[in-house]
């Protein structure tokens, strides 16, 4: 949480703060990315940013839930990266991928409070999202029918102890999400003084 009176962070206030910038994140990912019909998504602003949300409900329950999900892995301390994945309906390839790699920035089990402002997290999500808006003059146009999956990078042997996290993810399989002739571009990384959040996609060259 954070504190009005300190401007204090805690771990859950970090965990509740990548919760939204990951949901938004994807939102605005499957919109700028076509994925679906411009007119099934509706603006809604986040954190001064004006965006682009889903009207589909079956796609807000899945996105909210992944999320969810995953604060939840962030306040366990097991979450290493998120994995957005495009996908074509057809040969179902994967030709975009979207990287969240989530890095503790503590050193102990003792997760002090971050005084780091929470104006300047701000600022970072805004910076990252702006870049997330401008990759679509970079990105080639995506021209077959897609879909897109959430995948999730833990700890080892996170799943054999938490098995009611594969109800909702799956296990990753790095040869399986590999993007042959590909490019990646980096974006900017924000911090919350307790975890640094670091955006970058991978996509299959034109």
């Amino acid at each position: 949480m954070v504190t009005t009176q300190e401007q204090s962070i805690t771990l859950e206030g970090s965990a509740a703060i990548i919760h939204e910038y990951l949901k938004y994140g994807v939102h605005s990912i499957i919109f700028q990315r076509g994925i679906y019909p411009s007119g099934d998504f509706r603006p809604e602003e986040y954190n001064g940013v004006p965006m682009m949300v889903s009207r589909d409900d079956r796609i807000k329950s899945y996105v909210n839930r992944m999320m969810e999900k995953v604060q939840e892995l962030i306040l366990k301390k097991i979450i290493k990266k998120i994995t957005v994945c495009i996908i074509t309906l057809e040969k179902h390839e994967i030709i975009e991928r979207w990287d969240f790699n989530i890095k503790p920035q503590y050193e102990n089990e003792e997760t002090p409070i971050s005084n780091k402002p929470l104006k300047e997290i701000q600022e970072e999500i805004r910076t990252v999202m702006r870049q997330i808006f401008a990759t679509v003059s970079i990105l080639p146009c995506i021209e077959k029918r897609c879909t897109f999956d959430i995948m999730v990078h833990t700890a080892s042997n996170v799943f054999e102890a938490n098995p009611n996290v594969l109800e909702d993810f799956q296990e990753e399989n790095f040869e399986s999400i590999e993007i042959k002739n590909s490019q990646t571009l980096e974006l900017k990384q924000f911090s919350t003084g307790f975890n640094k959040v670091k955006t970058s996609v991978i996509y299959k060259k034109a």
